[in-house]
């Protein structure tokens, strides 16, 4: 095959550092990395930490943690305060109950802008419940205090929640203030309300937040320009990002970047030719595409089924002495691992080592996901000790597929042996780990493990979701034990703003009629009728 060929032929080591050759500027906002189908910004890192955020010292955190418990209980007791009007950004805008705690709080300690940043970010860090009108009280409360040092952080915090409830007009006006008060206002300000505009997408809106940014003293430069680009493309909306190119760029001059992120917004929203359009744009202006380029337009060649052509890509990487790394090679297995073909998996991992690329945590991961589905535990377990002995660190991704293989075997033992390597490894459990733990010892009645296992989720500050809860209620359901059930069953509603599915409420529901809890049967009902979780039975 050409593509066997390619590969054979090239006997380069791979050096190649795309951070050495892009500025720190660009590299927070441009993501180049191919495809991802979990693209979610708010469940993998939060989008306004940076590496040179400070860290909280112990006194800050447990100062933070305060805070976090006034808002988080007040809005668990009122979830809807105010809630006929939308809430508008002023100086007296306050919840009396709440000010007065966080001044009990104050009176021994100073609050630094990075507390602030830290509370709103972990009030704000939910998916669901999220307490927008408690998070505002406290910062009109703090940054109105005469002794606080205003800085960009907690502003952007603000600007970051309200376009994620929504609420772009309180954006706006957070940045209003911030000129007023004479916070800097820079690109990183209107990138985070532009990449919300998109989320919710408004695309159109987003290029006019662009264009307003010289109204506030921010003058739209090349970097802008990119992550821009960089937003829309990551939201699958390439014809507005090819129409924002097009009109701009005379005036920014484009370069790897911009085109990269260009063809990989097309990749995402599916128009390979449009794709290769501006691959082959790019090459015709004298920008040679790099293994980022490359490695997207494989990916995307993959997925929609095109296996020869990505070779060709692939051969052609090779023959302009454009190095592949891991990701390249994780594309080129990705179609394969999806449709359980090991054999080829291995081929593609074999070639990899010839080349001498250095396997990453996804190569490994869908090597043991490859025997996971074949059922081979062992040969599973072997890679993951190999990418330890390599220095490759594993995640919780790595460990959940052994867990799932484990659990179908019904290995219980097997089980706490994989548990007690994870915490050896210092790999952190994520709630997809929880989950398959605790409904393996659901089902060999290992009440005291689940119960064990809910408690560290909550040690860890592991969110429970839906499933978490499913596991817990029906396994008390089954015991018989309605008062537990119920517990979790409100927990779920009331802490955690969950939905339960409708076999897990009616569940509940038949245990209480049992049991002749005929009123908290009904204070059941009302729960789900006040959060608009179900309708009022007639």
């Amino acid at each position: 095959m050409k593509f066997e060929m390619a590969l054979i032929k090239s006997n380069h080591r791979l050096p190649f550092s795309l951070s050495q050759q892009i500025p720190k500027a660009y590299s927070f906002f441009s993501s180049l990395a191919p495809l991802n189908d979990d693209d979610d910004d708010d469940r993998v890192t939060n989008p306004i930490s940076s590496p040179d955020t400070p860290l909280l010292s112990p006194e800050e955190t447990l100062i933070s943690e305060k805070f976090h418990s006034l808002i988080k209980d007040h809005h668990r007791k009122n979830p809807n305060p105010s809630s006929n009007s939308n809430p508008s950004l002023n100086h007296d805008f306050t919840i009396p109950s709440l000010s007065l705690g966080f001044s009990q709080i104050s009176t021994a300690h100073s609050i630094s802008p990075s507390i602030v940043r830290h509370v709103i970010e972990k009030s704000c860090g939910v998916r669901h419940g999220i307490p927008l009108l408690q998070v505002l009280s406290f910062f009109n409360w703090v940054t109105a205090r005469p002794e606080f040092i205003h800085s960009p952080d907690p502003y952007h915090e603000m600007i970051n929640l309200a376009g994620k409830v929504r609420q772009f007009d309180l954006a706006w006006q957070f940045i209003d203030l911030m000129k007023s008060r004479n916070v800097e206002i820079t690109v990183d300000t209107f990138s985070i309300l532009v990449r919300r505009y998109v989320r919710a997408g408004l695309a159109a809106e987003a290029v006019h937040a662009f264009n307003r940014m010289e109204e506030y003293g921010c003058a739209p430069d090349k970097i802008a320009f990119s992550i821009v680009i960089s937003i829309l493309c990551r939201k699958r909306r390439a014809s507005e990002a090819q129409s924002f190119f097009d009109s701009l760029k005379d005036k920014f001059e484009p370069d790897v970047i911009v085109y990269t992120n260009l063809v990989r917004g097309w990749c995402r929203a599916g128009n390979i030719s449009e794709a290769e359009r501006v691959f082959r744009e790019m090459k015709m202006a004298g920008i040679q595409p790099n293994v980022y380029t490359y490695s997207i337009v494989i990916d995307a060649l993959c997925r929609c089924g095109q296996i020869t052509r990505a070779h060709d890509v692939f051969a052609e990487m090779l023959e302009v002495g454009c190095e592949p790394n891991s990701i390249t090679f994780n594309n080129l297995m990705r179609v394969h691992v999806k449709a359980s073909r090991t054999e080829k998996v291995l081929q593609v991992y074999n070639q990899m080592k010839r080349l001498g690329c250095e396997a990453d945590t996804i190569t490994y991961n869908f090597l043991i996901d490859c025997h996971c589905k074949d059922g081979k535990l062992e040969d599973a377990i072997k890679v993951l000790n190999l990418m330890v002995r390599k220095g490759c660190s594993p995640n919780s991704s790595t460990f959940n597929m052994i867990f799932r293989c484990i659990s179908k075997l019904g290995d219980v033992n097997g089980a706490h042996r994989m548990y007690s390597k994870m915490k050896d490894l210092k790999c952190e459990p994520n709630t997809v780990t929880y989950n398959i733990l605790m409904q393996m010892f659901a089902t060999s009645k290992s009440t005291d493990m689940v119960l064990k296992l809910k408690k560290e989720m909550e040690e860890n500050e592991v969110e429970p979701n839906v499933n978490s809860y499913r596991i817990l209620i029906t396994m008390y359901c089954g015991m018989g034990h309605w008062n537990n059930a119920y517990k979790y069953i409100r927990e779920m509603i009331e802490e955690k703003c969950l939905k339960p599915g409708s076999s897990v409420y009616e569940m509940v529901l038949q245990q209480l009629r049992r049991a002749g809890q005929l009123q908290k049967h009904e204070e059941l009902v009302e729960k789900m009728v006040d959060r608009g979780f179900t309708a009022r039975p007639l």
